[in-house]
């Protein structure tokens, strides 16, 4: 018996999938996801072989110039995006679209003002 009890708000298409999986499994749903959640959290958010989490990949996007070879010879630097989504995972704390857009274009704003 379980000591405790968690409401998840679900959209209808996440319960339909929910559901799915859990009939695939051959589970009733609220079973499916205590497995699920139970195999996520005994992974852990770094274990490559985790279903779960989202993980932010190298920006494979990025090119410093012309000449950079690609695909590029050395992989990217992704400590601070890995040092970010581990403080969110801690806090839960994030920074809203809105507000990061508009730091990004003063940014931008800021460096064309330079170079002009």
């Amino acid at each position: 018996m379980a000591d405790h009890v968690l409401t998840l708000p679900l959209t209808d298409e996440a319960l339909e999938r929910l559901k799915a999986a859990a009939r695939t499994a051959g589970m009733e749903p609220e079973a499916y996801a205590v497995a699920v959640l139970e195999r996520a959290l005994a992974t852990g958010p770094d274990d490559a072989s985790s279903e779960s989490g989202v993980r932010e990949k190298d920006a494979a996007f990025i090119m410093d110039d012309a000449l950079t070879p690609w695909p590029p010879i050395t992989p990217y630097d992704t400590s601070e995006a890995k040092r970010r989504l581990a403080k969110y995972d801690r806090t839960g704390k994030f920074i809203e679209f809105e507000d990061w857009a508009a730091g990004f274009e003063a940014e931008i704003e800021a460096m064309l003002k330079a170079k002009a």
